[in-house]
């Protein structure tokens, strides 16, 4: 008993200084994002879609946002996006698939990272996903 309340503890205190992720849940379930977080510069999402359908969305989303893609690549399990913005700032995005109907896409505008533009970049590939 005194095993599991010193886990619990511990647990707690990670996730109240911090140290661990966080993962928001709740608005975004509803728009087919399962979850996302953000740290040490990039975005981190899971898609309720499969990997190829996420690849060709954000390459859509990039295009309709004027983010010229340099290079990309996938295969059956991954996909790598590199792309430059306007004030050639660079964007980044791996896709990695987590089940039929899941996918993991890790976002970063910028060499350090840019949460807003992150985050804008995650809506934006939602609603080309999932038309809203």
């Amino acid at each position: 008993m005194i095993r599991v309340k010193c886990l619990v503890l511990v647990v707690l205190f990670f996730l109240l200084t911090g140290c661990a992720g966080v993962v928001f849940f709740g608005a975004g379930a509803a728009t087919g994002v399962v979850g996302y977080k953000y740290y040490k510069g990039a975005l981190t999402v899971v898609f309720e879609a499969p990997l190829m359908k996420t690849f060709d969305a954000t390459l859509t989303t990039l295009e309709n946002q004027g983010i010229k893609v340099e290079r990309s690549d996938r295969d059956l399990t991954s996909a790598n996006i590199v792309a430059k913005r306007s004030d050639n700032k660079p964007v980044t995005i791996s896709l990695n698939y987590r089940s039929a109907n899941e996918t993991e896409a890790v976002i970063r505008v910028g060499h350090l990272g840019n949460k807003d533009a992150s985050v804008a970049l995650k809506d934006a590939i939602a609603k080309v996903l999932f038309g809203e």
